[in-house]
């Protein structure tokens, strides 16, 4: 039995929609449409996560020199955050007994351990606005611009990881403290777009709990001399001699 035939229509009845591209058979207006509902999409897309990233990330605590107020900063503002992971753990000791039996004892927790994944695409994520969102995604797809700001997010990242300050992994529900940066890594695909640096900065937990029992100690030149040792016999001297004999006359 043969297939009966479909007519096609001569022009396609398909909207034009974020995230619809312009078909053949449209009106120039219905593409020009199309093609300015995906860039809306993404100058959206891209101010949602610039706002959401406010919230993530890895902060330090800094002071101002001039009024001493206190605060928290982003040391990795020019990347937004793709996704956090957190580990904690407890060790347990064990101690073997007879006929192969053990005993577990102490229960201790061990430093926890981060890692923070960030995106950065050549846009500060302290922009905010609108406008700056459409220049920001009209750069990046003309890809002449970020260039600066990915050298700024990879030189950062190379100096943070070599000190030994204590960061904060900042979420929106929970904020873990005192932690170091131990390690990083970073990729870019064309897959996913050369200019798009993915970057995973793992951290460690910090535990400050020594405590100086050493204060306000003697200096050790200032004690008295003590003559508690073994003296050896010597010769009396002539005077003590005749002195001596004078008394036992």
């Amino acid at each position: 039995m043969a297939f009966t035939n479909v007519t096609m229509p001569s022009i396609w009845d398909i909207p034009a929609a974020v995230g619809v591209p312009a078909l053949l058979g449209q009106s120039i207006g219905a593409g020009v449409d199309a093609s300015a509902s995906i860039a809306l999409a993404g100058v959206v897309q891209s101010w949602t996560v610039n706002q959401a990233a406010k919230k993530w990330g890895i902060y330090q605590n800094t002071r101002d020199p001039l009024t001493g107020q206190t605060g928290t900063e982003n040391v990795l503002s020019a990347a937004h955050v793709h996704g956090v992971e957190y580990e904690s753990s407890y060790a347990v000791s064990d101690a073997p007994q007879e006929k192969g039996a053990f005993i577990s004892y102490n229960k201790v927790k061990a430093p926890y351990n981060a890692r923070v994944t960030l995106i950065c695409d050549g846009s500060e994520t302290g922009s905010s606005g609108l406008l700056s969102s459409l220049t920001s995604l009209i750069s990046g797809l003309t890809g002449g611009a970020g260039v600066s700001v990915r050298q700024d997010f990879l030189s950062t990242l190379e100096r943070i990881v070599a000190d030994t300050n204590l960061y904060h992994v900042v979420t929106p529900e929970r904020t873990y403290i005192n932690a170091n940066i131990v390690g990083y890594r970073w990729r870019r695909t064309s897959e996913n777009g050369l200019t798009m640096l993915v970057a995973e900065v793992a951290l460690q937990e910090i535990r400050k709990t020594a405590v100086s029992t050493f204060t306000n100690t003697a200096q050790p030149q200032g004690a008295a001399s003590i003559q508690g040792g073994t003296v050896q016999g010597t010769t009396p001297s002539t005077a003590v001699q005749s002195a001596v004999a004078g008394v036992m006359a």
